[in-house]
């Protein structure tokens, strides 16, 4: 909208209303990790996912205030700049916690646990690869280089050349995720009830659960965060 000839004063409205939004954006990443404050932290993949989410978001959060800001936008607009911001933050947050939550659940939906060494050696690829992907695309934003475009100057080969070689590095986690998850179906060693030793309520179920997941009503001993701590 910035470059689209409106007027100052709508222009001005449109970059406060965007700024406004990294005050959220702001607040939920505190949020989340400050849940991580004095919590009974284990780097199994899920958890992994769950720290990546939590990086690239803010990566993906901040940038887009280059985006707000009048004066970088109209250079940054429509270049690889805002490429890389969006699958920061698309793929950075959207995808990477769906990733952390389909590790998470995966026992406990199919009773099937899948290989942790592969788990974390895919979730290298992925994490490596996306950002060797999509890293380079910021600068050639900055650099100047448009979107969309079916071909690019020769000063942007080598920066192009990297993101290509991330985004196979990326495919191979994907892939590597695939098989494990399908394999786990049928050869993947059987999940007990709760294979993280979770204290919420999901977890005192079968994996995977029953109908009616409960036969009686359960009973709650301790909370559900009192992770570590010991039992006199």
């Amino acid at each position: 909208m910035f470059v689209s000839g409106q007027s100052e004063w709508a222009n001005f409205l449109f970059s406060i209303l965007t700024m406004l939004v990294a005050i959220p954006t702001a607040i939920k990443i505190f949020n989340w990790t400050a849940t991580m404050y004095r919590g009974s932290i284990h780097l199994q993949t899920p958890m992994l996912y769950a720290l990546s989410f939590i990086f690239l978001f803010t990566i993906g959060g901040l940038t887009g205030l280059f985006l707000a800001a009048l004066s970088t936008d109209v250079h940054l607009h429509d270049t690889y700049f805002v490429v890389a911001h969006f699958h920061y933050v698309m793929m950075g947050g959207t995808v990477m916690g769906l990733l952390a939550g389909l590790h998470y659940w995966w026992p406990k939906m199919f009773g099937k646990m899948y290989p942790e060494l592969l788990g974390k050696i895919s979730w290298a690829f992925v994490f490596l690869g996306f950002n060797v992907t999509f890293l380079p695309q910021f600068w050639l934003g900055k650099m100047g280089m448009p979107r969309r475009y079916h071909d690019y100057g020769a000063e942007f080969s080598s920066l192009n050349m990297v993101s290509t070689i991330g985004s196979w590095l990326l495919g191979v986690g994907f892939l590597m995720m695939a098989i494990y998850f399908i394999w786990s179906l049928f050869k993947g060693a059987k999940a007990s009830d709760n294979p993280w030793n979770a204290k919420t309520l999901e977890w005192q179920i079968s994996s995977p659960p029953t109908t009616h997941n409960f036969d009686k009503v359960p009973t709650v001993t301790e909370g559900p965060y009192q992770y570590g701590v010991l039992k006199s």
